[in-house]
């Protein structure tokens, strides 16, 4: 019997004290949330003859405020409204369509409580988090939920790198914030996963740490300058477990700060700087946050030789330098658009060399150093593994390839044992391909 009470009275006290401490949490959100719903702002966006609705944070108590660019492109007019009711008119300072992060400034803002921005790498598959936003024009509605997943793609822009979130996101949530349990901003809410428009539990949020850089250059410029290297770079898929999922360079802009490096494509990468070498995203939106003339530290490993450099980083040329630099040529057709994107024209085509042992004919780049595939025979073993026209590639069987005399000698050399392995650079990848030499 006293065995039994002295159980029966740690069960109690283990209940009681869990009880306690699931109130006292319960109590902790609802002062965080009282806390932060201040700074969290309704967005109205009149354009032409129709309002678009959203929600947005205080950053600043002199009146900054982040929101969403989707929520203010081309507004004839913007109001925000306060969890007070209070309505301010709102100026944009710039907005970033790569990332749709917006700043604004109210006009005359009194007594605004800005929230702060929490470091988002921190951030842990399975933290708590809650969002508040402005669904359906309601006003400020909390959502609770956990961060799902971290560094998601959703084709969304070109640096794409979402948290996704559990926590209930709606139309008008869009632009608001999600805040970690001690009210600091962890994300900006952007999109949401879903077939018809309403919350499935899938929602996606701009990490705090890439919403403070673009504010940061929206603030300073009114615009977001980039880091540019002038590089394409895609995961190296080999059998050698010891290059398997490396970083190689696909594609070189020409006069770029890498070609000025001397750095070739079909470079695998070992080091540049502290770049993530994780994928090729993570390293793109790494390299467009770096401060323009910053010295980047570069090892690459070329014809199984390590090679170091270093990359000096250049702003980002714009599109419309890009289409201004760009010859004016006569509109061309569907083909040769198509083979334009894959590196070639009539003339690379007619001056292409056919390979009859490997099944397809390619034009040596000079400038570039790589083969260019301009037709690949059907139902031969290069076609089954995938080789297709446009493919680039530079080795063969490990070794750099000098020009079309320099092949023709490796394939030669590749008939004595029957195999000839090539690195293949096509569209999305970058493969070793094994061709059969019988």
């Amino acid at each position: 019997m006293v065995k039994a009470g002295k159980y029966l009275l740690c069960a109690l006290t283990v209940f009681a004290t869990f009880t306690a401490q699931a109130q006292t949490q319960e109590k902790t959100l609802e002062y965080v949330i009282a806390d932060v719903n201040p700074s969290v702002v309704g967005i109205v966006a009149d354009k032409n003859d129709s309002q678009s609705l959203g929600a947005g944070v205080i950053i600043g108590a002199d009146g900054y405020i982040v929101t969403n660019t989707h929520v203010i492109e081309d507004a004839d007019k913007i109001t925000v409204l306060t969890a007070e009711d209070e309505a301010y008119e709102a100026d944009v300072i710039g907005f970033d369509a790569k990332t749709d992060i917006a700043l604004l400034k109210a006009q005359h803002p009194e007594d605004f409580e800005p929230a702060l921005f929490a470091d988002s790498d921190a951030v842990r598959v399975g933290n708590r988090v809650f969002a508040i936003g402005n669904p359906y024009g309601l006003g400020n509605s909390v959502s609770a939920g956990i961060i799902s997943a971290k560094e998601r793609d959703i084709d969304k822009g070109p640096y794409d790198n979402f948290l996704q979130t559990d926590a209930s996101i709606n139309q008008g949530n869009s632009g608001g914030p999600l805040f970690n349990m001690d009210g600091e901003i962890v994300g900006i809410n952007t999109a949401i996963f879903s077939t018809d428009g309403s919350n499935t539990g899938v929602g996606f949020a701009t990490p705090s740490n890439q919403v403070q850089w673009v504010v940061a250059q929206l603030k300073a410029h009114g615009k977001v300058g980039r880091g540019w290297l002038g590089i394409g770079v895609q995961k190296m898929r080999s059998s050698d477990p010891m290059q398997k999922n490396k970083l190689i360079i696909a594609s070189m802009a020409e006069d770029s700060p890498a070609a000025k490096a001397g750095l070739k494509v079909g470079d695998i990468l070992e080091q540049v700087g502290d770049l993530s070498l994780k994928n090729p995203r993570i390293f793109s939106m790494q390299t467009s946050q770096k401060n323009i003339d910053t010295k980047l530290p570069v090892k690459v490993l070329r014809d199984n030789e390590v090679v170091e450099t270093e990359v000096v980083v250049s702003e980002m040329p714009t599109v419309a330098e890009e289409k201004k630099s760009a010859p004016k040529e006569e509109t061309p057709t569907d083909l040769q658009i198509d083979l334009e994107r894959k590196g070639l024209d009539e003339d690379k085509i007619q001056k292409a060399v056919e390979f009859p042992e490997l099944n397809f004919s390619a034009f040596y780049d000079e400038e570039n150093g790589y083969f260019i595939v301009t037709n690949v025979k059907n139902d031969s073993d290069a076609a089954r593994k995938g080789v297709v026209i446009g493919d680039r590639f530079n080795t063969a069987n490990g070794k750099k390839i000098f020009g079309v005399e320099d092949f023709k000698i490796k394939i030669k050399q590749a008939q004595e044992i029957k195999r000839m392995e090539l690195q293949v650079i096509s569209a999305d990848t970058v493969d070793t391909i094994k061709l059969n030499l019988d």
